[in-house]
């Protein structure tokens, strides 16, 4: 620096008047040449303040440097040099940072996207790969070793979702949410949402009906029969998927609905097998009751239904009064046996289709006898024998014994005796013989003695998909394991749960052979297997799927998990299956929730139906339906529908969820207000939704903390206040419409408060003064901002506010005990003083310049006009001491304000 000052000094000496040795004359030509002016350089150079270099060391006339000087300088170049090595380490820091940072997400993004398109190939190519299926054949077990054939794994890749993965919304209405273990048909009629046609539109109608009746019902104590109104609403439409829901409907129907329970209670029919259902072992007795329970109803359903198709077949070929008897009636004998001609003779009629049939008198006694039993005619096929007793008695001796008590006995169960020697004759006529015998014979000596279990076939004999059932149905008989005798054969017993096993193995594709009617749901329901049947039928129809859902919870026929799940159908470390109850209503009511808002509560309040036997899973049962009944007056903000609304004189109107308390387990309206509308308005706040929070709160009679919300909004709404917009125009105006205007629910809120002595004694008198506060300096806001306000009067209220000082006389100790105050003020109130001080200067400014310029303004008490401006004067500086006090609580810029209006003064 020493050596630049030192040049540019003997440099600028040659310009001094009368020089007559400066060499550089001729140097402008050369810059002029350049583009360079030297008038501009001259004129910039002119411009500089040379005082600001009288402490330099450079004196005309002298070289010498101070020392002290020099001194100076070179600290100040290390501090600039260590500043701006500071400032290049931090930036060297923050680009290696940031490139650091890009090549992490880049690594990311790439390993995120090579595995997602390894995942979409290998899911591509199972496609690809897949082969077309051949003809189903009617037969399960040919069928199911059909689909042997076809990997496990290719068939889970087929069923693979090609879809970016994202984790679900916990909430229960969610519209985001699906399930990962099945998908909805893509039938526009199975579609949830009601409004996709008018057929559905009218099925959702009859259907939303159904479940009002069934609460109703609920809440009176009275039975409601489900399965009988379902059944007789599926009856109308003609579908084949509406064919086969309606049989299932009657399946429940007749084991759930007996003609001798009408006159019931509710309380032996709400939930009544759920004691056996959802045991924690299959070795309770109230499950072996149950099962025993579908065994024998599943036959007899099935036994009935074919005893009814032989007659329709019957009258079809015989429709001659002459065929039938003396009485009009014909045996079951008789349509057993024109049955048999029409199925097992071929088209000739001379020859039988089956081989190897026993004929006494030209009837093929065996056959018959077997379909007697499948029809469930157990009395005519004991007096069948009779009649043919002698032929019996040169075949089978004994057989007339073993059918008798096999006929008579209440669970179709020989006695032990008997049974060893049926075992017995069973051993010696067919599996130590190698003659060929009668399928029919073998097939009856099955049924009646349950023999040779290892081996649950008929060889030789079609068996439709429902005689397969009956014939399995047969065969099984549950007891006790460890009652059971120690030397029986693992392999001879065979329990509903076995069966079970095996319809599950071979899937729906076994019992969906013919698309004229598809078994597999009945088959699912005439074995137990519940839950499955309501997660296969949502792939059909998820409204049906819903209802058959809530009618199982009903019975008490559904297990739920304990644990949360995105799956519809899940099972436990024991195998029990459960199905994610409170999930799939959730999901069905999600579509029609904000048109229907009364319907999606009607279906919400059966999540808290199925609450199990275990404390824990009732409990969570109960918090799932209550916390969905809040989602739902959340989402739609129907709360004077849902949740009711509060009289002016402080008494409630119940709504929906008010009047049905009593189905989600809430005895009394505390616990009401406390789970639903108070709950409801916590999830709120946490959402951000003040406004939502204020009603729900009020609902939930919190009037104290409505309050605090109402000033907390009326102050946040003060300081977002621009003074020169017309607040009149943005309250009563266009601008804020509905429940959003805080200002017109404040003064209703403190209206109605006011009128009800029970709300004020809920409510804090600090916080009703904070709202009064409030209102009042909104009130003076409008005033202010109004096009002609009266100055004095603001000030006068703005004094009588008593927030800050307003006055010509007032005490320094008053000003300094007054901010002190100020930290004890509501964070609503606090946070607008700032304002407050800018209407009181802004008041007071522009009443000094109105009597400064000989305007009449308001006397008031005193009429001298220099008193009065001393006055107004001392009253700023007032403001402006607490102002001073206060300065570093409020924004930087308020305190500009204030100064700055003092000095127009």
């Amino acid at each position: 620096m020493r050596e630049i000052k030192k040049k540019a000094y003997l440099k600028r000496k040659y310009n001094k008047t009368g020089s007559d040795t400066n060499p550089y004359t001729k140097a402008h030509y050369l810059l002029i040449g350049k583009g360079i002016t030297i008038e501009e350089i001259q004129n910039e150079l002119d411009s500089i303040d040379f005082h600001q270099l009288d402490s330099t060391g450079i004196v005309p006339g002298n070289q010498v440097i101070s020392v002290g000087s020099s001194v100076g300088e070179i600290e100040d170049y290390i501090t600039a040099q260590k500043h701006e090595n500071i400032l290049t380490a931090i930036e060297q820091n923050l680009l290696t940072s940031a490139r650091d940072f890009d090549q992490y997400v880049s690594q990311s993004i790439s390993l995120d996207w090579k595995k997602h398109n390894k995942d979409t190939r290998a899911t591509l190519a199972s496609i690809l790969k897949r082969e077309q299926s051949d003809s189903v054949p009617s037969s399960p077990e040919k069928r199911h070793k059909q689909l042997l054939g076809e990997p496990q794994q290719q068939r889970k890749q087929q069923q693979k979702a090609l879809s970016w993965s994202s984790k679900p919304s916990r909430d229960i209405l969610s519209p985001r949410f699906k399930f990962e273990d099945v998908q909805p048909s893509d039938n526009v009629d199975s579609v949830v949402n009601p409004n996709a046609s008018y057929a559905l539109r009218r099925k959702f109608e009859l259907y939303a009906q159904v479940i009002y009746e069934l609460n109703d019902a609920r809440q009176k104590h009275r039975w409601y029969q489900l399965c009988t109104v379902f059944a007789d609403l599926s009856k109308r439409e003609m579908t084949t998927r509406s064919k086969q829901l309606h049989e299932g409907w009657l399946i429940l129907r007749d084991f759930c609905e007996n003609e001798e329970e009408n006159g019931s209670s509710m309380k032996t029919q709400e939930r009544k097998f759920a004691v056996g259902h959802c045991s924690s072992s299959l070795s309770e007795s109230d499950a072996i009751v149950l099962h025993k329970q579908i065994i024998a109803k599943s036959r007899n359903y099935l036994e009935s239904q074919f005893l009814d198709h032989a007659n329709e077949l019957y009258l079809k070929v015989n429709s001659n009064p002459s065929d039938f008897g003396s009485s009009g009636l014909v045996s079951n004998v008789t349509k057993v046996q024109k049955f048999l001609e029409l199925t097992m003779k071929n088209k000739s009629g001379n020859s039988w289709k089956v081989p190897n049939l026993t004929f006494v008198n030209s009837v093929p006694i065996w056959a018959t006898l077997f379909y007697l039993l499948r029809a469930g005619c157990y009395t005519d096929a004991v007096n069948l024998v009779s009649d043919y007793d002698d032929s019996f008695q040169k075949l089978e001796r004994a057989f007339p014994l073993y059918l008798k008590a096999y006929c008579e006995s209440i669970d179709h169960k020989l006695p032990v005796e008997l049974q060893g020697r049926l075992t017995n004759e069973f051993n010696q006529y067919f599996k130590h013989t190698s003659k060929e015998v009668d399928p029919y014979r073998y097939a009856v000596y099955k049924v009646l003695g349950r023999c040779d279990l290892s081996r649950k076939d008929l060889p030789s004999i079609t068996l439709s998909i429902e005689d397969w059932l009956w014939f399995h149905l047969c065969l099984i008989y549950e007891e006790d394991v460890e009652a059971s005798n120690d030397d029986s054969s693992v392999q001879e017993r065979y329990t509903l749960n076995d069966l079970q096993k095996s319809v599950l193995e071979y899937g729906s594709d076994a019992f969906n052979g013919s698309s004229n009617n598809p078994m597999y749901l009945q088959a699912l329901l005439f074995v137990g297997l519940y839950e499955v049947a309501v997660q296969y039928l949502f792939g059909l129809s998820e409204i049906d799927s819903v209802h058959l859902a809530i009618t199982l919870a009903y019975y008490g026929l559904l297990r739920v998990p304990l644990m949360d799940s995105d799956k519809l159908l899940n099972e436990d470390e024991k195998g029990f299956q459960s199905i994610n109850y409170a999930r799939q209503l959730g999901y069905y009511t999600r579509t029609f929730k904000n048109s229907d808002p009364r319907v999606a509560a009607e279906y919400l309040f059966e999540i808290c139906l199925c609450d199990g036997l275990d404390d824990d899973l009732k409990k969570k049962q109960i918090e799932l339906g209550q916390r969905a009944v809040r989602e739902l007056v959340l989402d739609t903000r129907e709360f004077v529908m849902l949740l009711g609304r509060i009289n002016k004189d402080g008494s409630r109107i119940p709504g929906i969820i008010e009047q049905r308390k009593k189905l989600l387990h809430l005895d009394d309206e505390d616990s009401y207000l406390h789970k639903i509308a108070e709950k409801a308005a916590h999830k709120a706040e946490e959402e951000g939704r003040p406004y939502d929070c204020i009603l729900l709160y009020q609902l939930s009679e919190e009037y104290d903390t409505v309050l605090g919300m109402v000033n907390r909004l009326l102050g946040d709404f003060m300081v977002s206040v621009d003074f020169r917009t017309p607040l009149d125009d943005i309250i009563s105006g266009e601008l804020i419409k509905g429940e959003t205007n805080i200002v017109k629910m404040a003064r209703r809120l403190m209206k109605t408060y006011n009128a009800s002595p029970e709300i004020l004694s809920k409510t804090s008198a600090k916080r009703r003064e904070t709202c009064s506060r409030l209102l009042e300096l909104i009130s003076i806001s409008t005033d202010f901002t109004s096009s002609h306000p009266d100055l004095v009067d603001i000030l006068q209220r703005i004094k009588k506010l008593d927030l800050i000082p307003c006055g010509a006389s007032i005490e320094l100790d008053k000003i300094r005990a007054r901010a002190q105050e100020f930290s004890t003020l509501d964070e609503s109130l606090a946070k607008n003083i700032p304002n407050v001080l800018i209407i009181e200067m802004s008041c007071i400014s522009q009443l000094v310049y109105e009597l400064q310029s000989g305007y009449e303004v308001p006397a008031g008490k005193s009429s001298s006009k220099e008193y009065r401006l001393t006055d107004m004067k001392q009253m700023s500086r007032n403001c402006m001491v607490y102002a001073g006090m206060v300065q570093y609580k409020m924004p930087r810029e308020v305190y500009r304000t204030l100064v700055n209006l003092e000095v127009d003064l």
